[in-house]
């Protein structure tokens, strides 16, 4: 299919599989990344995958062996309807009905009823066609060998169709909903018929399962007679003639075997090219020619012969080179965090750093020389090695290694110090498998290992006492589940004939046997810990492999016919954003000599941009660095008791060998000059590139696509705009790591900036730009920052238009977002979020507007996903991995962008949202509170009256008492993380804790007290314009205006206003007795000292002067002081006293004032005025 897509090209070819498990997936065709995986995409064994373009291009059928017909989106592969109400297996097909001029499907069954249906591709419905309800089956004498599987269209003649059956293809006319019978193809002797398709409106190519393939013309529709009593029939038939056939016949095989083939064809159909694919073991390959419109006069009626033309070897010619002296490789396990076993044929186990088996794999023996890291088992086992593991869960401190060889034999080793400890003979076949008891509770169980040989016998071996506790006798069919029912002292065995053994662990004999539904009743009961083997769901299950920094695969040929297999590659996936989070954990806690525990990952801001990049990828955010690997550390030193440093030393020497290694195959050189220099003196690179490793790509699922070697490393800028982003943030990261221990990671996006920049200088035009969508999933990591923005900045202003309008489509504000998914909202909203952040001249003022009203949907819009919140064992919810990664990327960017997104958006509310996400007390939401907390600071810088004007409105007029708390705490964190930004707002902050204290509004001090007293004593403690009186139970507030306000706290009221100094009020304190306040201005360079309670004479000369200013006509009338006086009830008062003085150096700053600048009252007479190492004493 084609999909569109942001890469330049504006569309993708994908391919859409199906497997027997019911399992549909989504592919890249360029570079083979899985991009979607439904598990459950057909309840049944699928047979056919359709796309009616017609009806809906985002739209896929599945049919099968089911009476059920799947409709999945084909972006999302998301089972949209099941189709039902059939009678048997189920295909079908569109058509155009001229009679309702519209567009219906039709279904056949596999016994040959044809109905019709219409469908509706908005609202997913399907309706039956009931003018006919009694169709006549097609095929009345269907046997089991001669079903229909398969009903073709032809979309130049609509009402034309084929139906296929093993034994004919049967081609039928639609005429006035009815199915009028046209002719029949039966196949010849000993061949079925596989498919066929129709080309234009004179032309249909069919095949068989052999590889034969017919060439027919369709001759046009013409009277048709019949020696039947039937002549009333006035209808018009179709009929064919065969131009020109093909045969496959391949002498180079022994053997024939099924082949798959297919016929396609240019736009109008004028040439068409075959295409087979076999499968066979000894000649595996496919056939690629074309068919001839009209055969020549002297090849009429000769078929023409072909064969395989090129093989899977060809493309990827397999180098079975075997070491020199152990040979092939037969296994291999992950030891610790950085080691690989590898069991050879020879019976020789070989336990290496990862570093070494990626670079040398097939040349170990060569590199073992003075390496104190290795361990080397010899002659292990007499024949060849077949299994390895090396136990997780064990009792000892002691770690061992499990071998299973052809011999039966079960040895166990200790890794430490390299030497053998027990063996076991406990099968009579070859060992298959080792797993580890899902049951780690039990202590019959707990530190065991199970062995199942390749006759299906189950031994338990105990790896603390070095003996076999159990031995289970095989079964002809293979085992499929292990039930450990410890508690009742039974262990269940599950087969693939569906059968159950029940064991007795106490007695150790069999206690019963159980089949059909009591036996998949036992299984199903989930109370047990069990051990899935040999499952298709198993082996694809990556939660484990997810939260390793490396991980080993093998890929195996099985050679089903003689029932052995063989080992032809090691697949590597590395987590290269754990393991440079590992290496900066390491080289951190060394460079800080610090002994902590290694269990905590160090807040690395180097890392990390304001909410932490790890939001979107789940696994980071309880990351732990890698238990250290005991191989790493030289066996004498762990026996004499090295220093911990040193040994700390050791094991990240060992892991910058991994790095370095990674490093070398991902690498391109004489591409970026200065970047790879740094390199090479850092990492020691060498850049001699081993032709035997091809990259590839983890994709969803856990389901890997590897390339075909190339003929240059280069070739792989050239695959896919997302092989590029991919190789591109993995050298980004490493680089990080580099410029880390070099000491220059403030040039590490520079550096990789140079480098991505350089690329497509270097490569050509056939460069692939990387993916915009990719990078900005890492959108907070700075190096893929800096890599969107290098992307965006190398288009064209007409390519970066076609972008904005591509993923305009997908924002929540579209005009029909029901056809994006919540992932494809999101990914939009960041693609032109971050545009609007960093370039904001490439947005319209509409585009800008819709991105701005979608980061605020995505921040607070609960119904975008469904599953948005999780419920929690206590009953509370909490947002969903998916919406919380969403959440805090609509945070960062609202605050990042906030310049550009506040003229779109309702900011007060938009802050409120965050208030309240700042203020979460769940664990499951800390790092969305870190992040509403950050976002919020992050606004204050841009707007700070608004956050401020917004928090005091709320903490005074909130409905709920819940809401002004939450706004006291998140006054709170600006006094404490941020308290240079309040400077300038300290009074209207004041002013709104103490109104939470009115004793008149009902309960409401009882709620807010501890709160707004926890406030107010921070407040105090940080800024010098601040002081309390706790025998008068009264605050004073200066003001930047040069007037101090005095408030009772007890009533909640203003109490005086102190007017006087002509600039901000930089300090005041209460005298001991609280009669007495002094204020200072370093403005103004005055010290005034006032009376805190208003005499008979005071009260007159203040109602006087407050009444003389309220008359006066200046131009002044709405300054602040006069808005203080204004909303003052009881006055203002002068100064007692006041006192100037001199300061040398009057240029302090905010943030000098608040810790440099204080009042000292030595006595209720004197205060001294303390400015850095100035002190000044004043008499009052």
């Amino acid at each position: 299919m084609k999909t569109e897509t942001d890469a330049l090209s504006k569309s993708e070819d994908v391919l859409i599989s199906a497997s027997e498990d019911g399992e549909i997936t989504r592919w890249n065709a360029s570079d083979g990344r899985c991009q979607a995986v439904n598990p459950n995409g057909f309840y049944g064994i699928p047979r056919l995958l359709k796309v009616f373009s017609q009806f809906s291009d985002k739209h896929i059928f599945c049919c099968g062996q089911s009476n059920e017909i799947t409709i999945l989106n084909a972006t999302t592969l998301e089972v949209v309807r099941v189709w039902g109400g059939h009678s048997n297996w189920v295909t079908c097909m569109d058509f155009y009905d001229p009679d309702t001029d519209r567009l219906r499907l039709i279904t056949l069954t596999i016994d040959g009823r044809l109905d019709i249906w219409d469908f509706d591709a908005l609202k997913h419905i399907v309706y039956k066609d009931q003018s006919v309800p009694n169709r006549p089956l097609l095929l009345k004498n269907t046997t089991s060998f001669d079903a229909a599987f398969n009903l073709i269209g032809n979309d130049s003649i609509p009402h034309m169709c084929m139906i296929l059956t093993s034994k004919n293809v049967m081609f039928l006319a639609l005429n006035n909903t009815e199915f009028v019978p046209q002719f029949v193809i039966p196949s010849e002797e000993g061949t079925s018929w596989a498919g066929g398709s129709f080309f234009g409106n004179d032309r249909f190519v069919i095949w068989t399962w052999n590889g034969d393939i017919f060439n027919y013309t369709l001759n046009p529709p013409e009277s048709k007679e019949y020696d039947t009593p039937i002549t009333t029939d006035h209808n018009l038939y179709y009929s064919a003639t065969l131009d020109h056939s093909y045969r496959f016949n391949d002498k180079n095989t022994s053997f024939p075997c099924p082949l798959f083939t297919t016929v396609v064809s240019n736009m109008d159909a004028s040439e068409l090219t075959a295409v087979t694919i076999s499968n066979h073991p000894d000649r595996s390959g496919y056939a690629v020619f074309s068919l001839h419109s009209k055969p020549s006069n002297s090849d009429e009626g000769n078929p023409e012969i072909y064969q395989i033309d090129s093989t899977f070897q060809d493309i990827w010619p397999l180098k079975h080179k075997s070491d020199s002296i152990y040979g092939n490789i037969t296994a291999t396990a992950p030891v610790n965090t950085n080691h690989l076993a590898i069991g050879y044929e020879g019976g020789t186990i070989c336990v290496v750093p990862i570093s070494m088996a990626l670079l040398h794999l097939s040349e170990i023996s060569t590199h073992l020389q003075e390496r104190d890291d290795v361990r080397v088992f010899e002659n292990a086992h007499p024949s060849a090695i077949t299994c390895l593991i090396v136990p997780n869960h064990h009792i000892s401190n002691q770690q061992y290694m499990l071998s299973g060889g052809k011999d039966g034999t079960v040895k166990i080793w200790n890794l430490i110090n390299g030497r053998y400890v027990a063996s076991c003979a406990v099968h009579s076949m070859p060992v298959k498998t080792f797993i580890e008891p899902a049951e780690q509770k039990d202590m019959r169980v707990k530190g065991c290992i199970v062995s199942i040989a390749k006759d299906n016998s189950v031994a338990l071996i105990s790896i603390d006492s070095m003996t076999c506790l159990f031995i289970f006798p095989g079964y002809s069919f293979p085992l499929t589940t292990i039930q450990w029912r410890t508690a009742e002292d039974y262990l269940i065995m599950g087969y693939s004939d569906n059968s159950v053994f029940v064991w007795q662990m106490q007695t150790a004999h069999l206690d019963r046997i159980l089949t059909g539904k009591t036996a998949t009743d036992v299984l199903a009961d989930d109370r047990w810990p069990t051990n899935t083997i040999n499952s298709i769901l198993a082996s694809k299950s990556v939660t484990s492999a997810s939260k390793q920094t490396v991980s080993v695969r093998s890929i195996v040929s099985n050679m089903q016919a003689l029932q052995t297999s063989e080992t032809f590659a090691q697949v590597f996936t590395f987590n290269i954003r754990r393991l440079v989070h590992d290496i900066y954990t390491r080289v951190s806690l060394l460079s800080q000599n610090n002994e902590q525990d290694d269990s905590m990952h160090p807040i690395l801001q180097a890392s990390m941009s304001a909410s932490s990049f790890d939001a979107v990828v789940p696994d980071i955010l309880t990351f732990r660095p890698d238990k250290d690997d005991p191989l790493d550390v030289k066996e004498d030193q762990m026996a004499n008791n090295h220093s911990n440093s040193e040994m700390k030393e050791q094991i990240r020497d060992k892991r910058m060998e991994l790095v370095t290694a990674v490093m070398s195959v991902i690498l391109s050189w004489n591409i970026s000059e200065a970047f790879e220099k740094l390199c090479m003196d850092t990492l020691d690179i060498k850049q001699d590139i081993n032709k035997n490793i091809s990259y590839g790509l983890k994709g969803a699922n856990g389901n890997l696509s590897i390339l075909a070697p190339l003929k240059s490393e280069r070739c792989s800028w050239m695959i896919s705009p997302s092989m590029t982003a991919t190789r591109l943030l993995s050298i980004a990261l490493l680089a990080k790591a580099v410029t880390y221990i070099a000491g220059q990671e403030s040039r590490s996006s520079e550096l990789i900036s140079g480098y991505a920049m350089s690329l497509p200088l270097i490569i050509g035009e056939s460069y692939c730009f990387p993916s915009l969508s990719l990078l900005s999933k890492y959108w907070q990591d700075p190096s893929a920052r800096s890599l969107f923005s290098g992307a965006v900045t190398g288009l064209s202003k007409e390519e970066i238009v076609s972008l904005i309008d591509y993923w305009e489509a997908f924002l929540p504000t579209s005009s029909s977002p029901e056809n994006s998914g919540p992932q494809m909202m999101s990914r939009a909203s960041i693609v032109l979020g971050i545009m609007g952040c960093d370039q904001p001249q490439t947005l319209s003022p509409r585009v800008r507007k819709s991105t701005a009203l979608s980061l605020t949907i995505l921040l607070s819009d609960a119904d975008l996903d469904e599953s948005r919140h999780t419920a929690q064992p206590d009953g509370e919810q909490t947002l969903s991995t998916g919406a919380m990664a969403r959440t805090l990327s609509s945070m960062e960017l609202l605050s990042q962008g906030f310049h550009v997104w506040e003229t779109y958006i309702n900011a007060a509310e938009v802050l409120r949202t965050l208030f309240m996400y700042a203020t979460e007390t769940q664990p499951m939401m800390a790092l969305v509170s870190r992040g509403a907390k950050t976002a919020i600071f992050q606004i204050s810088i841009a707007n700070m009256p608004l956050v401020i004007s917004t928090l005091t409105f709320d903490t005074m007029n909130a409905k709920s008492f819940d809401d002004r708390l939450r706004c006291l705490k998140i006054i709170g964190s600006f006094i404490r993380k941020e308290s240079i930004l309040l400077y300038s707002h300290i009074q209207s902050v004041a002013e709104a804790v103490v109104k939470t204290l009115d004793p008149n509004v009902p309960h409401m001090r009882e709620v807010m007290l501890q709160a707004a007293t926890s406030i107010l004593h921070d407040l105090v403690k940080t800024y010098p314009s601040v002081d309390f009186s706790i025998s008068s139970q009264k605050l004073a507030v200066g003001t930047l205006e040069g007037a101090s306000v005095i408030y009772d706290v007890r009533t909640a009221t203003r109490s005086l206003v102190l007017e006087g100094h002509v600039g901000p009020v930089s300090v005041l304190a209460f005298s001991p007795d609280a009669k007495l306040i002094a204020t200072c201005s370093l403005s103004d360079q005055s010290v005034r000292v006032w009376q805190t309670s208003l005499s008979l004479f005071n009260m007159l000369t203040s109602s006087i002067t407050h009444g003389l200013s309220t008359n006066s006509n200046t131009s002044n009338s709405t300054s602040a002081s006069k808005k203080l006086r204004d909303t003052n009830p009881s006055g203002s008062l002068k100064a007692s006293k006041t006192f100037s003085f001199a300061l040398p150096d009057n240029n302090l700053e905010p943030i000098d004032i608040m810790r440099q600048v204080r009042f000292e009252w030595t006595s209720s007479k004197c205060v001294k005025l303390c400015i850095r190492d100035l002190v000044m004493s004043f008499n009052v």
